[in-house]
Formats: C-alpha cells, sequence, structure tokens
C-alpha cells in the first residue's frame, strides 16, 4: 500500500479526518501532533534549518501519517500520497479565534499570547504564524504541485473520495468532531461584511494560496 501522509491545518476538518483514518488504518497511523508548526517554539521554528534538514524517515508499518507537521519535514516516498484539507482562510481564522478563546492556558505558547493579551480578531489574524498559516506556517518553500488531493472544508466527502481511490478504499463520511461552536459572537462575525473585508485584506497571501491550490 502506498502510505498517505496527511497535513492537518488547524481548524480545517483535520479532528474529523483523525477519526476517519484511525478507523480505517488502525495501528497503521502514526499520529504526529508534537511539532505543531503554528507553534512558536516548534523545532520548525525554533530551528528550521535543522527541521527540514533530517528528512525523518516513515517507520515500518506505517500506512498513513496524520497530524499537524510541516510536510518538508519527511523524507517522502516517491509512491507516497500526500494530502491535505484547507478551509477559506478568513473563516479558519475566525474559527481559531473562537475555539481559542474556549481553551484554557497551557495549550501552546502563542495561544497563551492571545489570552494574556486578550487579542481581537483583526489582532489575532495579524500573528504572523496565523496570518501566513498556509503560504508560510505549513506549507512556505514545500513544493504544492507534490501533493495528491488539496481538499477544501466545505467539499470534505469530494476529498475524501479522492483519498479513498488513491489508497484502494473508502472513507466513512459524516464524522465531524471538535467543532467550534457557533456562538452568537461567532454568527455576528461571520456576518459582517465590513469584518470580512478587514480579515480579507490582512490574509490576501493566504487567500491567493487557498485559490490557487485547493480544490
Amino acid at each position: 500500500m502506498n502510505p498517505l501522509i496527511s497535513v492537518h491545518v488547524a481548524k480545517a476538518g483535520g479532528s474529523s479526518l483523525l477519526k476517519i483514518f484511525e478507523s480505517r488504518f488502525g495501528a497503521g497511523l502514526l499520529r504526529d501532533y508534537a511539532e505543531n508548526p503554528a507553534d512558536p517554539v516548534s523545532p520548525r521554528n525554533l530551528d528550521p534549518e535543522r527541521y527540514f534538514a533530517r528528512q525523518t524517515r516513515i517507520p515500518d508499518g506505517v500506512a498513513c501519517v496524520h497530524g499537524h507537521f510541516h510536510p518538508g519535514k519527511y523524507a517522502i516516498p516517491a509512491n507516497a500520497i500526500l494530502s491535505t484539507m484547507l478551509r477559506h482562510p478568513v473563516d479558519n481564522i475566525i474559527s481559531i479565534y473562537f475555539f481559542w478563546k474556549t481553551l484554557a492556558r497551557g495549550h501552546d505558547a502563542l495561544h497563551d499570547y492571545f489570552l494574556a493579551q486578550t487579542l481581537s480578531l483583526q489582532e489575532t489574524a495579524k500573528l504572523p504564524l496565523l496570518r501566513h498559516l498556509f503560504s508560510k506556517t505549513y506549507f512556505g518553500g514545500f513544493d504544492m504541485g507534490r501533493f495528491d488531493v488539496v481538499g477544501r472544508h466545505d467539499s470534505r466527502d469530494a476529498a475524501l473520495t479522492k483519498i479513498g481511490a488513491l489508497t484502494g478504499g473508502r472513507f466513512e463520511t459524516g464524522t465531524h468532531e471538535n467543532v467550534t461552536r457557533a456562538t452568537p459572537e461567532r454568527r455576528e462575525a461571520e456576518s459582517d461584511p465590513r469584518m470580512r473585508r478587514a480579515l480579507e485584506d490582512i490574509l490576501a497571501d493566504d487567500i491567493r494560496f487557498y485559490e490557487r491550490f485547493a480544490r
């Protein structure tokens, strides 16, 4: 079986994919969440040269790697299937913001800073690791043409169908994990045209990335 390497970008449906992949791959699933690229003190940010130079080998017996990592972390076999799921950057940052407001301190350094400074939605979007979450933090410098599937969060089932076809199986749909609650405050932010325009300006680089690569 060709190994599946799946990059879980924050708040883009990756927790649901994890449950689906657990069901499909069982012990053959490697969960890689120890070195989140969006954590300021992760190896990807503290020592990027060493992080990318080490080229981690996928262990024998692993059918799928899924988690928070830059794809350049791995020595990717020629036969590997690469996939990720992206969400429109405006919707993604709104989900991150309201999810972070529900988390206690100690999640990671960036989240602790967010809480300590009581950042607004726009201020959160301007944080460099989030402002360029796609274009630099998770995929900067990587050839996106190497990806077999760059799915869209709003059409997840279509992406799962493609991944299933490439890996020789089918995935169950309808799983929804770690969904950020739709509070009145969140609905107001999502429906405010001025807020959306402001976020579009802040996240312009990631919007271009999303429109170019997500299908």
